[in-house]
């Protein structure tokens, strides 16, 4: 009976070690997936907003952990046999849980998940709604980042994620003129009489990202009978007009006033956890920001 006691304690104290040493697996690999999304908006691979609430949903798991951890230690020294297994259980399901869904982060990260196009690609000069004789170019450039997407859904069928998709729309400094066709249209949806060159330049750029976000949506669905579990999947979808600040001047520094380049569209896209990312709305699209 004593051995028979003695063998039962060092099970349940081994269990308790390993216990132990799951949650501090899951702690580090918090803490590098913490790391690795502040890197990815530096490397303007993840929206800015996006990775705040994705670093704070980490840090609030990497609490959670550090009180389970805390527990152990406890349990470990005052609880019974039958309070120890039960604790071993509840965190088993909170570790795996966790696990699971850093996994997916760091697949994620290991995808191309920015894109970029010259507004030329959609638009007419002075235009931001695509014309019908470019919208078969405008579905053929969108579809390689919905097969990314969809493709990163079928590795991962049984999860639930928020697609986000955060377009943004650049201007360079060419002023439209009040007697342009552009200048009333523009106008009607500004909540200024007399706007600027930049804030005509900014609600340029905004619809364009918006017509961009759209188009996204429409090529998903048409593709939609390609994902294992569409049920599963909430989007969230946002549009950003940054009208004449430079995109990127960390990378190109020779920009000018009236230069091609900044005339653009970029789009980023991440297919994060539900328990990372909490808001999207499943079958809609979120106002731009």
């Amino acid at each position: 009976m004593i051995l028979a006691s003695c063998a039962s304690s060092k099970k349940v104290e081994d269990l308790t070690k390993a216990t132990r040493e799951a949650l501090e697996m899951v702690k580090q690999e918090a803490q590098r997936a913490i790391r690795i999304t502040s890197q990815k908006v530096e490397n303007n691979e993840v929206d800015p907003e996006i990775g705040k609430e994705v670093i704070s949903n980490l840090q609030v798991a990497e609490k959670k952990v550090d009180t389970a951890l805390v527990q152990a230690a406890n349990v470990q020294k005052a609880a019974s046999r039958e309070e120890i297994l039960k604790f071993a259980e509840k965190s088993n399901l909170i570790i795996q849980s966790a696990l699971t869904d850093l996994k997916s982060l760091n697949d994620l990260y290991d995808v191309a998940t920015f894109s970029q196009f010259e507004t030329a690609t959609f638009f007419p000069t002075g235009g931001y709604v695509i014309p019908t004789e470019k919208m078969d170019e405008a579905r053929v450039s969108m579809e390689p980042v919905v097969q990314r997407m969809i493709k990163f859904f079928g590795d991962h069928p049984n999860q639930r994620f928020v697609a986000v998709v955060v377009c943004y729309g650049f201007s360079d400094e060419t002023p439209i003129s009040k007697e342009s066709g552009l200048y009333p249209s523009l106008l009607a949806k500004m909540n200024v009489t007399n706007p600027s060159r930049q804030q005509l330049n900014s609600k340029l750029s905004e619809l364009r990202a918006k017509s961009i976000a759209s188009l996204l949506v429409d090529v998903i669905k048409v593709n939609e009978g390609m994902i294992p579990n569409p049920r599963l999947i909430n989007y969230d979808i946002k549009w950003l007009g940054k009208g004449e600040t430079l995109p990127y001047p960390d990378k190109i520094k020779d920009y000018k006033a009236v230069d091609k380049r900044r005339r653009m569209v970029s789009l980023i896209w991440n297919v994060l956890p539900g328990s990372l990312y909490s808001k999207g709305v499943e079958g809609n699209t979120t106002a731009g920001k």
